[in-house]
């Protein structure tokens, strides 16, 4: 069945999402455990008489049912709020950075993935401006040197990080790292002692992959920093999104694994 045919099933429930905020407001609240009427007009600034007529439609589409002194989610209601808070955080992300998204090649992010970009809705844009040209890159720096779990993808080598990524190893960080065979190579012929050297650490790991990679991004436990080509083919070393929060990092472990999944591990720089 085409996503078109889909939409045709499900046009009502869509739309009463859309025009109503009453409606969704109420599914979003009730996410947290069962409220009364009052309680809800505190969290979403609406009337009780309002919020009561809503509670009556929604209770009538099997949404919300009576819960003590108060009303909860059913479980389609639930699913449903799920859904509208995921398409919110979504519009957010995307609405925050359109010049990011816009610009720049997102063909490296799998489709699943870009599907959960609102899980990246708590973000900033970090940008090089003609008196500091590397202000991005010393952000980047700045923060690896407080982390104790770093996980990288990358087909690019930016000044300095190869010194921050001994230091933490040093420090006992946890690091792991996935590079594109290019920069492999340049990491085997300009640091072949300080990467033998590594590669003997329980703490890093480095592995390999062969296809042509479209995103540099780090994880860490606290941060996401995720840099991207621009359209044109050039990566963007000026502009880079900066996330935090747990969801933030989820997103970034999980395309972390994605990479590690199709790379393989490197033990010797003897490749």
């Amino acid at each position: 069945m085409l996503a078109c045919d889909t939409y045709d099933l499900a046009e009502d429930r869509i739309k009463a999402f859309s025009r109503s905020s009453v409606r969704a407001k109420i599914m979003l609240c009730l996410m947290d455990g069962p409220k009364t009427a009052a309680e809800m007009e505190k969290s979403i600034g609406t009337r009780v008489s309002t919020i009561l007529h809503a509670v009556k439609e929604m209770s009538g589409e099997d949404l919300i049912l009576k819960a003590g002194r108060g009303y909860t989610l059913t479980n389609i209601g639930l699913i449903q709020a799920l859904a509208l808070e995921e398409l919110t955080d979504t519009i957010v992300a995307l609405d925050q950075h359109k010049e990011f998204w816009l610009t720049h090649d997102i063909s490296g992010i799998p489709f699943r993935l870009q599907k959960k970009i609102g899980m990246l809705a708590r973000s900033e844009t970090i940008e090089a401006d003609h008196g500091a040209l590397l202000k991005t890159v010393q952000h980047f720096i700045n923060e690896l040197n407080r982390s104790q779990m770093i996980s990288g993808v990358s087909p690019i080598i930016i000044p300095g990080y190869a010194e921050v990524i001994g230091a933490a190893v040093d420090r006992g960080a946890n690091v792991r790292l996935v590079v594109a065979e290019s920069i492999l190579e340049i990491m085997c012929s300009e640091y072949s002692s300080v990467l033998k050297g590594l590669l003997q650490r329980d703490n890093f790991e480095l592995y390999l992959v062969n296809n042509d990679i479209k995103v540099a991004f780090t994880v860490t436990e606290s941060f996401l920093n995720l840099g991207l080509f621009r359209i044109d083919g050039g990566y963007d070393l000026g502009t880079d999104l900066i996330c935090v929060g747990d969801s933030a990092t989820a997103w970034g472990n999980e395309l972390f694994e994605y990479y590690r999944g199709i790379s393989r591990q490197v033990n010797d720089v003897a490749i």
